[in-house]
């Protein structure tokens, strides 16, 4: 089961796809990307009448981290910075016809060059293929940490919660007891003046 959990997260470290987009159109895809990972990609296109910008939509301000237009091929490259957001990548075709689009971005280990740190340290291929496993056991255990921050801040709402449902019951029970008690009251009464009891 942890080989198979693995191998997904292994696979799921790039994306890559075609797209084909009416024209004057926009489309947007989001991914969420952990703290401190590099995210590496490009989109091309025959034409050069397009724009591609990638931001956040959680952020009011300063949200666009990247803005290109009129180039057949766009590069990009970024460090997240903040903790598990979702990033929006958008593609808007400028032209009058339908324009083909090739996407790709790797992240993480996938978009890190292992070629010029191998050629730099003179590594043999297994050695290369150790540096990228220990970046990967990096990864999962940063994606690890993660988790468990949110897991904990998921567990302090429930905390929280479960305490105003506590509360809110006590008051509903005390309510419930009380016009019990007053309407018990008032039916003995009523009863005692028509001489029932």
């Amino acid at each position: 089961m942890n080989i198979l959990i693995f191998c997904v997260f292994i696979i799921t470290q790039a994306i890559q796809f075609g797209l084909s987009i009416p024209k004057k159109e926009l489309r947007c895809f989001g991914d969420a990307i952990g703290q401190n990972i590099l995210v590496v990609g490009q989109v091309s296109c025959e034409s050069q009448d397009y724009s591609f910008k990638i931001y956040l939509p959680s952020k009011k301000h300063d949200n666009v981290l990247h803005y290109s237009h009129s180039q057949n091929v766009t590069k990009f490259s970024f460090t997240t910075n903040y903790t598990q957001q979702n990033y929006q990548f958008c593609i808007h075709n400028l032209a009058t016809k339908e324009l083909y689009f090739n996407y790709s971005h790797a992240i993480g280990t996938e978009a890190n060059d292992f070629t010029l740190l191998a050629q730099k340290e003179d590594l043999k291929p297994i050695e290369v293929q150790l540096k990228k496993l220990g970046n990967i056991a990096e990864s999962v255990e940063n994606d690890y940490k993660s988790l468990d921050e949110k897991q904990q801040f998921r567990l302090e709402y429930v905390d929280k919660i479960s305490y105003k449902i506590v509360i809110f019951s006590v008051i509903t029970l005390g309510l419930m007891v009380s016009t019990n008690l007053f309407q018990y009251n008032k039916m003995k009464r009523f009863f005692k003046q028509k001489k029932l009891i």
